[in-house]
């Protein structure tokens, strides 16, 4: 290390000779009032003197002078409140239709499984058409009669298909639109 770091600073041009001097002059020793940590024990030493009434001591934590808000900071922290009450009304209604959706569907199965009308030992197999797909649900003789003519509709639950009155499908519709529930009409047949 032959270049000292005054020496590569002035090589690089970050510093100038003067600035160099003014460095490397000594700097003068300033004296401070010596605290009673830092006295030597012969001054901390002193005559007994009657004790000072103690005043309270103020909060000297720092706390920032309180200014008056400027028209932006003020538009900021409004619009920031407004969008912190916009955001709980709209939690606060999706909580409340996620509630009514729920309730909905406890309806809706309540009312399927007391009106179920399948039969574990059926035998006959009843194709339908859901969208583009085909399902089938197996039948005794009399519910495909009457499937055929429209006084049985079937609709799912649980993955599970079901057999129910054409009465208890509507009230599944009415209770709940999107549900689905398929109905075989009559007129249909031809189409």
């Amino acid at each position: 290390m032959a270049n000292s770091l005054r020496d590569q600073l002035l090589k690089a041009g970050l510093v100038t000779e003067e600035q160099v001097e003014k460095a490397s002059q000594p700097k003068p020793k300033t004296t401070k009032p010596a605290s009673p940590k830092n006295r030597p024990p012969q001054q901390q030493q002193r005559p007994a003197q009657p004790p000072k009434p103690q005043q309270p001591r103020e909060n000297k934590a720092f706390s920032p002078p309180k200014k008056d808000k400027s028209d932006l900071a003020q538009f900021y922290e409004a619009r920031a409140q407004i969008e912190r009450d916009e955001r709980r009304e709209e939690e606060q209604r999706q909580r409340e239709i996620a509630a009514r959706r729920k309730q909905t569907r406890e309806q809706v199965a309540a009312l399927v499984s007391a009106n179920l009308q399948n039969v574990d030992d059926a035998d006959i197999r009843y194709n339908f058409v859901v969208g583009d797909n085909i399902k089938y649900l197996y039948v005794n003789e009399q519910q495909q009669q009457d499937l055929a003519a429209g006084k049985l509709a079937i609709t799912f639950l649980a993955g599970k298909r079901c057999l129910i009155p054409l009465e208890t499908a509507q009230q599944v519709l009415t209770l709940d639109p999107d549900k689905l529930v398929v109905i075989n009409t009559p007129d249909s047949e031809g189409s």
